[in-house]
Formats: C-alpha cells, sequence, structure tokens
C-alpha cells in the first residue's frame, strides 16, 4: 500500500510540473502560435508580439521539459509541439474557460437588465391632494 502511494506521489509531482509548464501566459500564447506548424523563433515573436528574449526565454525552458522539439536549419531554429497532449489539454482548458467566461458575462448583463429600475407608469403617479 505504501508503494501505490509512493507511486502516486511520484505522478501527482510530476503532473505539478506539467501544469506548473503552463502556468506562465506567455508559454500558452508560445503554444498556440505553434500548435498546428513548426515555427521559427521570428515568428514566434511576431505572433505573440513578444521579445525575442522573452519568447527564447520560454522557449528553451519549454524545450528542456521536452514539451517542444526543436531543429536547427542554416541560421533559423524551429521549434514544434514535441508533446500532443499537451496541446488537447490547452485547448480544452481554454475553451472550457472561454465558455465560462461568455456564460458569466452574460449571465451579469442578464442581471443588469433585471435590476433596471422600472419605466413609473401613469397609475403609479402621485396625484396632488
Amino acid at each position: 500500500m505504501a508503494s501505490i502511494a509512493s507511486d502516486l506521489d511520484s505522478v501527482f509531482e510530476s503532473a505539478s510540473g506539467y501544469f506548473a509548464l503552463l502556468a506562465a501566459p506567455m508559454r500558452l500564447k508560445i503554444l498556440h502560435a505553434i500548435c498546428d506548424r513548426e515555427r521559427t523563433v521570428g515568428d514566434i515573436v511576431a505572433v505573440t508580439g513578444a521579445t525575442q528574449t522573452t519568447v527564447s526565454r520560454h522557449l528553451g525552458a519549454m524545450h528542456r521539459a521536452g514539451a517542444l522539439s526543436r531543429r536547427r536549419d542554416r541560421n533559423f531554429t524551429w521549434y514544434g509541439v514535441a508533446d500532443a497532449t499537451l496541446t488537447e489539454l490547452c485547448r480544452t482548458v481554454c475553451v472550457h474557460v472561454a465558455a465560462r467566461e461568455l456564460f458569466v458575462s452574460n449571465a451579469e448583463r442578464l442581471v443588469a437588465v433585471s435590476t433596471v429600475a422600472p419605466a413609473r407608469t401613469r397609475s403609479s403617479r402621485r396625484t396632488p391632494q
């Protein structure tokens, strides 16, 4: 029984690291930029709007973690997704969050509309005495 708990601890530790890899919004932007095809660092910089230093730092961390593939071709370094599960996980979570935010936004609008004071009608006006 202790061995199973120890194995689970190891799995939970690894899973935590996997999620930590995705904790930076810039890393999600980078993953989005390369989810459908390999891109050069320059392409990723253009898509994300970040500096080359920032993009390179995140690309290095993601590559070391095994999330991205990297290949050199003459003067260019190309990055792609090495772990398709990572892309699916991000896509699933982002779609869920976007749908939830849309739902909350629409619900807030409905509450705002329903709390607007109703217009006064003739019958509700006070008559001078």
